[in-house]
């Protein structure tokens, strides 16, 4: 499928974006009403504790106070007869008052524990309707990827990043144990080795390394990678990394790459290869992905309440998109798409700015703001972003 303004120009990137678009309106209705009842509930609670702080601070000013004048009144008329009356007061008065001050600092507890569960609930319910949007919905975001094996099991996290917002997902495979076959399929690299029976000499063997582990695996967008292997014992260790048409291989810590003999046997085109059989890998073998984490400006968006903040760093994102198809559509009042299939059949998708910017109305001040990064509304002016996929 090809997906193309209104004037037949490919969009910045290949996806069907009113569906997206869509796709980011529905979640930031969803979300948004959670961010403000979090701060909601924060408010009340930080009310709430501030009064039970103040009783408590009452209570110890009443104590020191009542102790002091007792005391000194004590001190006046200091008698016999008198000093048992002081103790009985004073240690009535203290007993009292410590029972006061332990049911307002076990209802402190209380508030306290009972908010954090709150939060803890509403902050998984946000994580949960952003992890299917951010997986693919963030245009523009750079992405790594960080695969290790531990016995047999294989797990692996994800990152992207853009404009300050940063997200992390959890990966899950079906795979218990990755293999350079399975990942790249056959690989062999040079290597020393002595032979004969008498006379030993050194001469150059090519490995097979196909059946080694792969015990761990980086890539990103930009497709560099490095890539480790070994063995099942862990005695033989080689390591790849590079990217652009220029890798360097090392055996243990030797590099093969910086000999001038081994060099020159290893299959450069070969290595050019293994970034788009690992994307290839992670498209057809990642079987569950879970976000643990939402950053904006590297602080935790979701516990400081900030997930409106990273909504609008989309928004700009398909701003721009919004922007040119306004610009090159017919109809100024209508986001328009083309969308091609292999067989050329051609057919348009659209959405109204109108129906845009009611929903996002419907949310609140924050919608009404979205909108007006997204561009749908008349009086807001889209800039143009350097963060788009070309």
């Amino acid at each position: 499928m090809r997906y193309t303004y209104q004037d037949s120009t490919e969009l910045p990137v290949q996806r069907d974006f009113i569906e997206d678009l869509k796709t980011f309106m529905e979640v930031t209705a969803r979300v948004i009403p959670l961010e403000n009842s979090i701060i909601e509930i924060k408010c009340k609670n930080k009310e709430l504790l501030l009064a039970l702080k103040n009783k408590i601070e009452q209570l110890n000013l009443f104590e020191e106070r009542f102790n002091s004048l007792v005391k000194k009144l004590a001190e006046e008329i200091d008698t016999e007869e008198t000093r048992p009356c002081v103790d009985a007061v004073l240690a009535t008065c203290n007993e009292n008052i410590g029972k006061e001050r332990e049911v307002f600092e076990t209802e402190t507890k209380k508030v306290e524990s009972g908010a954090s569960l709150e939060y803890q609930r509403i902050e998984t319910n946000i994580l949960e309707i952003l992890s299917k949007f951010l997986i693919s919905g963030v245009y523009g975001a750079e992405k790594s990827f960080e695969l290790s094996t531990k016995g047999n099991t294989l797990s692996g996290q994800m990152e992207g990043s853009v404009s300050g917002l940063q997200y992390r997902y959890k990966l899950g495979f079906a795979e218990e144990g990755l293999t350079v076959e399975k990942l790249i399929g056959s690989l062999s690299l040079p290597g020393w080795t002595k032979t004969g029976l008498l006379r030993k000499e050194e001469k150059i063997k090519m490995q097979e390394l196909s059946a080694l582990l792969v015990t761990s695996l980086e890539y990103d967008s930009q497709k560099n990678i490095r890539l480790s292997l070994e063995d099942k014992k862990a005695k033989k260790k080689f390591r790849i990394e590079g990217g652009d048409n220029r890798y360097f291989v090392y055996d243990e810590d030797k590099e093969i790459t910086a000999d001038k003999e081994l060099g020159a046997l290893v299959d450069i085109g070969s290595l050019a290869k293994i970034p788009g059989k690992i994307q290839a890998y992670l498209k057809a073998n990642i079987r569950t992905y879970s976000l643990s984490k939402v950053l904006i400006d590297e602080e935790d968006a979701i516990s400081n309440n900030q997930v409106f903040d990273c909504l609008k760093v989309i928004a700009e994102q398909y701003g721009t998109i919004v922007h040119e198809c306004l610009t090159k559509g017919h109809n100024k009042e209508e986001i328009t798409i083309k969308l091609e299939e292999a067989d050329g059949t051609r057919t348009e998708k659209y959405i109204s700015r109108a129906e845009i910017y009611n929903q996002l109305s419907e949310i609140g001040s924050e919608g009404v703001e979205l909108a007006g990064i997204l561009g749908v509304d008349t009086r807001a002016q889209v800039k143009e972003s350097k963060y788009l996929i070309v």
